[in-house]
C-alpha cells in the first residue's frame, strides 16, 4: 500500500468510526401520551393520544353491557354502543398540552317500555401530554 493510499484509507476509516460514535437522534414521543386504564363503579376507561386525536376506551365490569352512557367535561351526554370485545370507544382531536376529564356509566337496555339499568357515573382524566415550554432568558 503506498502512502497516500494508506492516509485515504486511514481517513475514511476515522469518518466511519467518528460517525458511528454519534448518538442517534430519536424522535420525541412528546406527541403521545397514554393515560392507563383506571376502574371505578364497574366502569373502566384509558386514554391514548396520538396524530392529535384523543382516543378513549371504555369497557364494563357488568356481567352484561349493551351500551355507555358517555360525556366529556362540559360536554353533552352520548350514548357509545358495545363492540364484540365488549369496549366502546370515543375520539376527538386536540392540541397537545390539554387534558380533562370524562364520565361513563356501563349499562343494560331494558326491555320494551322499560329503562335502561345503569352503573354510577365514574369519573376519569384524559392527556394530550404536556405542553412543551421554551425557557425564558
Amino acid at each position: 500500500m503506498t502512502r497516500n493510499s494508506l492516509m485515504a484509507f486511514s481517513a475514511a476509516a476515522a469518518a466511519v468510526l467518528f460517525a458511528t460514535a454519534l448518538p442517534v437522534s430519536t424522535p420525541a414521543l412528546a406527541d403521545s401520551t397514554t393515560v392507563a386504564r383506571k376502574c371505578a363503579n364497574a366502569v373502566c376507561g384509558s386514554t391514548k393520544y396520538y396524530g392529535g386525536r384523543v382516543r378513549i376506551s371504555v369497557s364494563s365490569k357488568l356481567s352484561r353491557t349493551t351500551h355507555f352512557n358517555f360525556k366529556t367535561n362540559p360536554g353533552d351526554q352520548i350514548e357509545l354502543g358495545v363492540n364484540s370485545a365488549g369496549r366502546g370507544g370515543y375520539s376527538f382531536d386536540r392540541e397537545p398540552g390539554d387534558g380533562g376529564t370524562y364520565s361513563v356509566q356501563a349499562c343494560d337496555r331494558g326491555g320494551i317500555g322499560a329503562r335502561s339499568t345503569c352503573s354510577r357515573w365514574a369519573t376519569f382524566d384524559w392527556s394530550s401530554g404536556a405542553q412543551e415550554s421554551e425557557d425564558e432568558q
